[in-house]
């Protein structure tokens, strides 16, 4: 009689499946439990929104120059006020007694023939720009005419032109009288000479001060001194000066008063 001897079945490898696919599991539901769940959205409207931008910071420079304080606000309206000066090729009506009354208009605000003009008007003077706010090329406000200054490069115009005042400043308030003097300016010589007739006359005043011919012949001018042809700028190229304007005088070796 033949026995036969059967191989013992395992028992730790099937548990060690079994353990694996549930440790599967076990994860699988580990990660579905921790996710968010999808939930399901209205369709929204997309609305276009403006991109927000940023103001950039001003520069130092900015800074300085801009306006600030209460006055930020102010402008100037003297542009306003200004009137349209005459065409350069506009017709110049001059006659004799209206260059008699430009002339003696222009004695009107100086103490002698040839003396710097006196100021008609009151002045807040901090630097020669502000005169030059009327006087740097000239303008008219109505029959008041601001000449254009001959002399633009001296910055001190009180030093020359001071304030039209109906008394001496330095009598104010007293009974002195003002006291007297033999001064007597030296008169100009009247119109120019010419060499011909039909030439152009020679300058009959000094030149000195009085570098630009526009300041009193200009466009903006006394309508009696307006040259006739201002679009003609070199004008001591036809208007020679006159040689016994310019000469010094013979008791104070100075210039003459014209």
């Amino acid at each position: 009689m033949s026995t036969s001897r059967r191989t013992p079945l395992k028992s730790g490898r099937p548990m060690a499946i079994v353990g694996a696919v549930a440790a599967g599991l076990g994860l699988v539901g580990f990660l579905v439990g921790i996710s968010e769940p999808v939930e399901a959205r209205r369709a929204t409207r997309s609305m276009a929104v403006a991109p927000i931008t940023a103001q950039p910071a001003p520069t130092y420079r900015e800074i300085n120059s801009a306006l600030v304080g209460t006055n930020v606000g102010w402008g100037s309206p003297l542009a306003t006020l200004k009137q349209d000066r005459p065409g350069i090729l506009e017709k110049v009506v001059r006659t004799s007694a209206m260059k008699n009354t430009a002339l003696h208009d222009r004695l009107r605000t100086r103490a002698f023939d040839g003396a710097p003009p006196v100021v008609p008007h009151r002045i807040e003077h901090q630097s020669s720009t502000s005169c030059l706010v009327c006087h740097g090329e000239g303008l008219k406000l109505g029959e008041k005419i601001a000449t254009k200054v001959s002399h633009p490069h001296f910055a001190n115009c009180l030093q020359c032109h001071v304030e039209q005042s109906g008394s001496v400043p330095f009598l104010t308030g007293t009974s002195e009288p003002i006291p007297s003097n033999s001064f007597a300016g030296v008169l100009r010589s009247g119109p120019g000479t010419r060499s011909m007739p039909g030439a152009p006359p020679t300058i009959p005043h000094a030149t000195q001060l009085r570098g630009d011919c526009m300041s009193c012949h200009g466009l903006v001018a006394r309508p009696g001194l307006r040259t006739t042809h201002p679009w003609l700028t070199n004008c001591t190229q036809c208007h020679a000066a006159n040689g016994e304007a310019e000469r010094p005088h013979p008791l104070t070796g100075s210039e003459p008063i014209r």
